[in-house]
């Protein structure tokens, strides 16, 4: 009996001979139907694949005769050299770095790799562009957001003397650290010794601290962190906290009707059934309304309490609401964004004088402090040569992320209405643009700026002005 097999393949066989009767009007024909042509169809296949694989090949050997970069306005690129070129007016010009590039262009647009042989008999310009701008740009993908970070680090030179580096942490906030809120932080100016109160992110100095203020704001006991001149002036100016003068201290005084015993440069007050109160400094013709903490400070005004108050304590003496209605009174100094705080605030416990010290900038003008935070290891290739050529001081040390950069508007005060844009790359430089359309030629038409205090943005190394028109001018060779 057949097997399954031999019924198949008998079955193929019937097949065949039916299919070649077909075709070649034999039943058993010398070569299968169709043979001859599929052969055919394999050989030409395989000729085309080996002659374009030839040409390939020849293509590399031999390359040119590319001319779409003539007309794609691109930023052309050489590929046996890396050398880059901008076709302006049927020439081609070498240019010093990709950012001359694309001012040149006028827009921003895509590298292009041209072969040598391509560009063989074009005729060439001189080198052009703005020596120093960036020769690497990231795309408007990567560029930082954040808020930015200003920090007085403790160090040692290399003598192994005791200095305050100042570090910038562009985009990025350091971590840990204690916040101050509404604490106050006592700093001390290395090395000129001035003092001055950090509170609610601006700094007040601190007149005359050894002689009145100290005492009479008992800041004697407490650690004062030292901080560096790079780093505190950056911090929005506030008041400053010092005793007020007082002219003829101890002559009679005519602010208060009917009270001849009051004296000039006497502290007065006026308290209610609610117990508010209100201090005042008497002149010679009116009552001067101050705060809490300025009457603590007046009080330890030696001088002037010893001639106001011959032969007796001196003390806020009280006054009666009436009395203080009928007085002529100069207008309060209306308390503002800088004023210094009416009562003296609550000061920040530091371990030692040994702080890092970090000021984080968000939109705002003002500052958040943080104390002891951890910060990035430090690197060699992030110091800055300390101070810009007129003299301004750096951040001793710049953080930027790598292939990362950051569009910035150096903001002259809080209540301007604009400022100047910069671009900061990875290398921690900034460059001004000369106007805001420079940022389309960028790719960065979509970036929305980083508003930063001027102050703090001058902390970075600067770098030449972006600007087309002087991307235009002849550029000593690289």
């Amino acid at each position: 009996m057949a097997s399954k097999r031999d019924q198949l393949q008998a079955y193929q066989f019937l097949v065949q001979r039916a299919i070649s009767a077909l075709v070649t009007r034999e039943t058993d024909p010398e070569q299968p139907p169709f043979r001859r042509p599929t052969g055919a169809v394999l050989a030409s296949i395989a000729l085309a694949i080996v002659s374009l694989a030839c040409v390939g090949v020849y293509g590399m050997i031999v390359p040119g005769g590319n001319n779409a970069w003539r007309k794609d306005a691109a930023v052309i690129v050489e590929k046996e050299t890396g050398t880059r070129y901008v076709y302006l007016n049927d020439r081609l010009y070498p240019v010093a770095n990709y950012a001359s590039a694309l001012l040149l262009l006028g827009d921003h647009r895509a590298t292009q790799q041209v072969s040598r042989n391509s560009l063989a008999d074009v005729p060439r310009g001189p080198r052009i562009g703005i020596p120093g701008a960036p020769d690497a740009l990231p795309g408007p993908d990567r560029l930082l957001t954040g808020s930015w970070s200003l920090c007085s680090v403790p160090a040692s030179d290399v003598a192994g003397s005791r200095i305050e580096e100042s570090v910038l942490l562009a985009g990025a906030e350091p971590g840990g650290g204690a916040g101050l809120g509404d604490q106050a932080l006592l700093v001390e100016l290395a090395p000129t010794g001035e003092r001055y109160l950090i509170w609610r992110g601006r700094r007040h100095q601190i007149n005359a601290y050894d002689a009145v203020v100290g005492t009479g704001l008992a800041l004697t006991s407490d650690p004062w962190a030292r901080v560096g001149q790079a780093w505190l002036d950056v911090l929005p100016e506030g008041a400053p906290i010092e005793p007020l003068a007082v002219a003829q201290a101890g002559e009679p005084s005519a602010a208060v009707p009917g009270r001849s015993d009051i004296r000039i440069g006497m502290l007065l007050v006026v308290q209610t059934s609610g117990g508010g109160q209100q201090y005042y400094l008497a002149e010679r013709d009116a009552l001067r309304p101050i705060t809490q903490l300025q009457h603590d400070i007046q009080l330890a005004d030696a001088q002037t309490m010893l001639a106001a108050y011959p032969g007796g304590e001196p003390k806020a003496v009280q006054l009666a609401p009436s009395l203080a209605a009928t007085a002529r009174r100069l207008d309060p100094v209306v308390a503002a964004a800088g004023s210094a705080p009416a009562t003296r605030p609550a000061v920040a416990r530091l371990r030692d004088r040994e702080a890092t010290v970090c000021a984080t900038f968000g939109q705002g003008g003002v500052p958040l402090l943080v104390v002891d935070p951890v910060l990035p290891p430090a690197d060699p290739m992030t110091a800055t040569t300390r101070r810009s050529p007129n003299g301004t001081p750096l951040a001793d040390r710049v953080h930027v992320p790598p292939g990362w950069a950051a569009v910035v508007e150096a903001m002259p005060s809080e209540q301007a209405p604009a400022g100047t844009l910069t671009v900061v790359t990875d290398m921690g430089r900034r460059y001004p643009l000369a106007t805001p359309e420079v940022l389309r030629m960028l790719g960065y038409a979509s970036a929305r700026p980083v508003r930063l205090p001027a102050g703090l943005v001058a902390r970075l190394p600067e770098g030449p002005a972006l600007d087309p028109n002087a991307a235009m001018r002849q550029a000593p060779a690289g």
